[in-house]
């Protein structure tokens, strides 16, 4: 799991609150080792014509149904070959996939 600081602050609270222990100092330093050594991780670049469901809506941000259409059009047409070619895609959110064209390779 890779997070940003405030949510292993979260975490490592909800831990205290199911029991764990430990003192100012230590806790302190655990937050410290999973926000140095578990920081989000950039997203390496996804490729459009191989992506699951899970990696569009996950890698993309899209939600179940466009992830679907995606999926189901390039079944049925083939590959992408470019950005233009997902405009084909029904119900896509189009304004949203530009944010995003630096993550999709073709």
């Amino acid at each position: 799991m890779h997070q940003r600081r405030s949510a292993w602050e979260d975490t490592i609270t909800k831990m205290i609150k199911l029991g764990a222990t430990g003192s100012d100092d230590e806790f302190e330093a655990v937050l410290n080792y999973l926000s140095k050594n578990f920081a989000p991780e950039t997203p390496a670049p996804l490729n459009i014509n191989k992506a699951t469901l899970i990696d569009l809506e996950t890698t993309l941000a899209m939600r179940r149904s466009q992830a679907r259409a995606v999926i189901a059009y390039r079944e049925q047409h083939g590959d992408f070959h470019s950005l233009a070619d997902l405009r084909n895609v029904p119900g896509l959110d189009l304004e949203k996939l530009e944010t995003q064209k630096s993550h999709i390779v073709f």
